[in-house]
């Protein structure tokens, strides 16, 4: 007489739960050899711990229980085959998925890292690649709820996760910096980094930038511009495009508004 193993015997010699194992005679993947009528226990034999041995192995490549049902099915070497190299494929789609997530969480340490340890009120002349970005052509002043654009762009763009610290940059346009008028911005930006959903719309200009960074918000960054337009004639720098003004650390992350940092980038060509 063959032995049977109860559901719980099965469970432990594998180191699977019991609900599994029910889960499995369910949708038809394994099924208990026997089942007494009076108890409804579920009794397994020897001859099933192969299929179960399977089974685990298979599930312990991330393979679905639909697609082990079809290889016990089909039972040929093809069709394992198959099934491998199309879970092998989805394996690379998630690698690669999670190498993208890895770089963003790195520049996202990198930058308030860098933030909260920058030299504020300092003006320094810095070379910066090009960059890609979404833009939003759409007014914006300072009073107003910057949350508003934001979610417009969202919309527009079809945007989902990528907005964040450090993303969101507000152009200030040549125009109303030369003249001293600072309450205006003329766009809203998206800056994107390597594993970015979204075609960039446009660049950041690679160049000679004038860069300050400053305790406060982007209602407070009016002293901060008078003081790049001074340093601009001092020392004959022309600027060449719009400001770019980008809050790195603000009420998104702290409460603690003495951790406010906001940047301003100037475009800059000396002056022969």
């Amino acid at each position: 007489m063959q032995k049977l193993f109860s559901i719980g015997q099965l469970a432990k010699i594998f180191n699977i739960t019991i609900p599994t194992l029910r889960y499995y005679d369910e949708v038809g993947l394994l099924t208990p050899a026997k089942v007494d009528p009076n108890t409804n226990y579920r009794y397994y034999l020897t001859e099933q711990f192969e299929r179960l041995n399977v089974i685990t192995y298979l599930r312990a490549l991330d393979l679905s229980v639909e697609s082990i049902k079809q290889f016990f099915q089909a039972r040929d070497t093809t069709k394992l085959e198959d099934m491998l190299i199309e879970q092998k494929e989805r394996i690379n789609q998630q690698i690669n998925a999670l190498k993208q997530i890895d770089q963003r969480i790195d520049a996202r340490l990198n930058q308030v890292h860098d933030a909260a340890n920058s030299v504020l009120e300092k003006i320094e002349l810095v070379d910066l690649p090009k960059i890609p970005i979404i833009s939003l052509n759409e007014d914006y002043r300072p009073s107003e709820d910057i949350e508003f654009p934001i979610s417009t762009l969202r919309r527009k763009y079809g945007l989902d996760k990528n907005i964040f610290l450090g993303k969101i940059a507000l152009t200030l346009s040549r125009k109303q910096l030369l003249a001293n008028e600072f309450d205006e911005y003329s766009s809203l930006l998206l800056i994107l980094e390597p594993g970015d959903r979204g075609d960039a719309t446009g660049y950041l200009p690679a160049g000679k930038y004038l860069r300050m960074r400053f305790h406060g918000t982007h209602q407070t960054a009016g002293e901060c511009y008078q003081k790049l337009l001074k340093y601009c004639r001092e020392h004959q720098f022309e600027i060449i495009d719009d400001a770019i003004e980008t809050a790195l650390i603000d009420y998104g992350i702290t409460d603690d508004f003495a951790k406010y940092v906001t940047e301003i980038k100037l475009p800059v060509e000396k002056i022969d």
